[in-house]
């Protein structure tokens, strides 16, 4: 795609935002106008099923700077970032949430702090507005996930912020489909740093993001940047296997001093069946080496055969001139 002289695209997913759209367009159009450069505002309806497509339509006749890509059906929230990134024409990525949390008034502030020499400026929440339990859970993901990682990442960074074209061009490289994004943003390791901001309420709607969607984004970042929990199985059957020969050693142990008569042990009891349990413990043991063994293979085979696209677009339309591409 060729780069025009657009300096900023500013990125954002929608699903079921119809509400938010009017007023989300409207302070990022008056934040940009004390914005060095031209811009434009990317929304993905994320297969929306509100009032959002009419709400964009009004929007497009009233701003040349937007542009509106309509996906097929709802392809989750990295999908539909992808889809905005990979038809972005700025020099500069801003990515921002469609429901006003993230404040346009941060952006000013973020594209300074790039000026200063960095690739990448992401947000850094100074209070989760989530409720207690998912904040609690947010902040357990964020310090499991710097543990277990093979990159460095940063803890508590959301998608907020802002990054060079060059940081894009290599993500879209990466020939995986299933794309988790502020990992492989941290993982090209171009220079970033974090910007403190504050989240604020949500003013209209509820959040789409259920614990299960949460959940399972956590566990996609979790398996795009490490094998450990594949790992686990073997482990588990790996420390099962010591414990069993310990346990089962001590049982000889016992039995060989009990037939030698030594008065200490001659008395303890021996729970009937122990030595069919411990054959059942070594056996499960083993199955979770060989769960852990094919899991590796199965791991490393389902990264490279999922060929199926991130997102499919039904069509793009520009503010103003009503143009589309089918």
């Amino acid at each position: 795609m060729k780069i025009n002289n657009i300096d900023i695209s500013i990125i954002i997913p929608a699903y079921n935002e119809a509400g938010n759209l009017t007023p989300l367009v409207e302070r990022i159009a008056r934040v940009m106008t004390g914005v060095k450069g031209k811009y434009e505002i990317v929304i993905v309806n994320n297969g929306s099923s509100d009032s959002s497509a009419f709400v964009l339509n009004d929007l497009l006749r009233n701003h040349s700077s937007l542009v509106v890509l309509t996906l097929s059906r709802n392809f989750g929230y990295d999908g539909a970032i992808m889809a905005g990134l990979e038809n972005a024409l700025g020099k500069r990525l801003l990515i921002m949430d469609g429901d006003q949390q993230d404040p346009p008034e941060e952006i000013p502030r973020f594209i300074s702090k790039m000026d200063e020499g960095f690739d990448i400026v992401y947000g850094l929440r100074e209070k989760r507005t989530e409720g207690w339990f998912k904040s609690i859970m947010m902040k357990w993901f964020y310090r499991v996930w710097q543990k277990v990682s093979e990159i460095e990442v940063p803890k508590d960074a959301g998608n907020f912020g802002v990054f060079s074209r060059d940081v894009l061009n290599i993500i879209k490289e990466m020939p995986e489909r299933n794309k988790f994004f502020r990992g492989l943003r941290a993982w090209t390791g171009y220079p970033a740093t974090g910007l403190v901001y504050k989240r604020i309420d949500r003013p209209i709607g509820k959040t789409k993001f259920t614990f299960f969607t949460q959940l399972n984004a956590a566990l996609n970042g979790l398996t795009s940047f490490s094998i450990i929990p594949i790992r686990i199985f073997s482990y588990i059957g790996f420390f099962g296997i010591i414990a069993c020969i310990v346990l089962g050693s001590f049982l000889i142990f016992v039995r060989v001093a009990q037939v030698l008569g030594f008065d200490i042990l001659l008395n303890m009891p021996l729970l009937p069946g122990t030595s069919t349990s411990l054959l059942v413990i070594v056996s499960i043991c083993i199955i979770f080496i060989g769960f852990g063994i094919v899991g590796e293979y199965v791991g490393a085979i389902l990264k490279e055969v999922k060929h199926r696209p991130d997102y499919i677009i039904r069509n793009i339309s520009r503010g103003n001139d009503n143009h589309r591409r089918d």
